[in-house]
């Protein structure tokens, strides 16, 4: 398996404990109540040692979810919603509870980016917003010989 194809198995089982949304991978659609997979990079070198280097995957959790104008907790409920999710990739590093990368791999840490999702774009016309949750897996892997 490749390292997005464990991602999606690793993010897969939380997203199914949450909704019952389709998580897409690097495609975010516009249909409320779904969750997006989006990759920002792979395998970005972060320190090179003589045979091995820490790296990063990084990667994107696009929640798209009704948007309300009105004075109702629709928008909060998404926020909230958004914010669980953070809090269980926070959680994970926390309890080492990490990705498999293969036996070349140590995984040193998973880690939100922020300390709150982003409201990342908000389309008025059909009521619809997406908040993002930009995040990370640095790792540790030898290189093959």
């Amino acid at each position: 398996m490749t390292k997005h194809e464990i991602m999606i198995e690793y993010v897969k089982e939380k997203v199914d404990e949450l909704t019952n949304a389709i998580l897409t991978f690097n495609y975010a659609g516009d249909v409320p109540f779904s969750i997006s997979f989006l990759t920002n990079y792979s395998g970005k070198v972060l320190k090179k040692y003589l045979r091995a280097a820490d790296k990063e995957y990084g990667f994107v959790i696009l929640i798209t979810w009704p948007y309300s104008m009105e004075s109702d907790n629709l928008n909060i409920q998404a926020m909230n919603f958004a914010q669980e999710f953070m809090d269980w990739i926070d959680d994970q590093n926390k309890t080492r509870n990490f990705p498999d990368f293969g036996s070349s791999c140590q995984i040193k840490r998973i880690e939100s980016l922020q300390n709150m999702p982003d409201l990342a774009t908000v389309d008025m016309e059909n009521h619809l917003a997406q908040y993002q949750i930009p995040c990370r897996v640095v790792y540790f892997e030898y290189e093959r010989r």
